[in-house]
């Protein structure tokens, strides 16, 4: 991130106060800024009081992070900044549980955050060894993606810790073979505010040839994606996920 990694922000319009602008910038006061806390201690206050799970907190040791605003969502993300991260929020928005993954690379870019209801359960192979397709520091490797009545079709996707779900663009449903109306559509945090998802699973995702089954996914429209797709957290944290990047390799070990 899983925060996590997230889709690059698109630069905000400037606002109309025109030539008065810089002035009104000038005058006013600089914000204070955030608190600092220790955040293992903030976030088990934070879980005692709204009553979410919190894993891989063992990463949190000594550090420090900002503590600001009401939102208990935003709060999160705020805190974990510098912690690749997944905030799981149920359809009626609650969170349900908080994963950090580890600390976050500072290089790497940032991706969409999507939030599924449940982790993934489902068998598949033991261990998956395949190459990666570099660019800086981005991994991304050629997947398979397993459709309605075994329609296949092969991907690029972005590895992505901060995503809950392998995210594909929505031109891909009629071509998977994928009924609309059995998808749940409902709004989504990205990294640039809430997104409309369309929701559902796909039969399979192949990697390197070997089947990882019943895998959690989310549509969003096409201009929302960077990428052409994530492998997000349905397949990888299925696993103990390993990037060597000196051979542009990808190790996956099951749990």
């Amino acid at each position: 991130m899983l925060h996590t990694k997230h889709i690059p922000r698109r630069h905000p319009r400037t606002g109309g106060l025109g030539v008065l602008a810089p002035l009104l910038l000038l005058l006013a006061p600089p914000p204070a800024p955030a608190e600092q806390v220790e955040i293992a201690a903030e976030l088990a206050r934070l879980q005692a009081a709204y009553g979410f799970t919190v894993s891989g907190d063992e990463h949190l040791e000594d550090a420090r992070g900002r503590a600001e605003g009401d939102d208990v969502y935003r709060r999160l993300r705020l805190l974990l900044e510098r912690f690749d991260h997944i905030i799981v929020q149920g359809p009626d928005g609650h969170i349900a549980k908080v994963l950090i993954v580890g600390r976050t690379n500072p290089a790497a870019p940032s991706s969409t955050v999507v939030e599924v209801d449940e982790p993934d359960g489902g068998e598949g192979p033991q261990q998956i060894d395949l190459p990666t397709v570099r660019e800086g520091n981005q991994h991304s490797v050629e997947v398979t993606l397993e459709g309605a009545a075994g329609k296949r079709l092969e991907r690029v996707l972005l590895i992505d810790t901060g995503a809950d779900a392998v995210v594909l663009p929505a031109s891909l449903i009629k071509v998977l073979g994928i009924a609309r109306e059995r998808l749940d559509e409902r709004e989504v945090q990205t990294a640039n505010g809430p997104a409309r998802a369309r929701m559902g699973r796909l039969p399979a995702v192949w990697l390197d040839g070997q089947r990882v089954g019943d895998v959690a996914v989310a549509f969003l429209d096409d201009d929302k994606l960077a990428a052409g797709g994530l492998l997000g957290m349905s397949v990888l944290g299925r696993y103990q996920m390993t990037i060597d990047d000196e051979h542009d390799r990808l190790r996956l070990t099951r749990k």
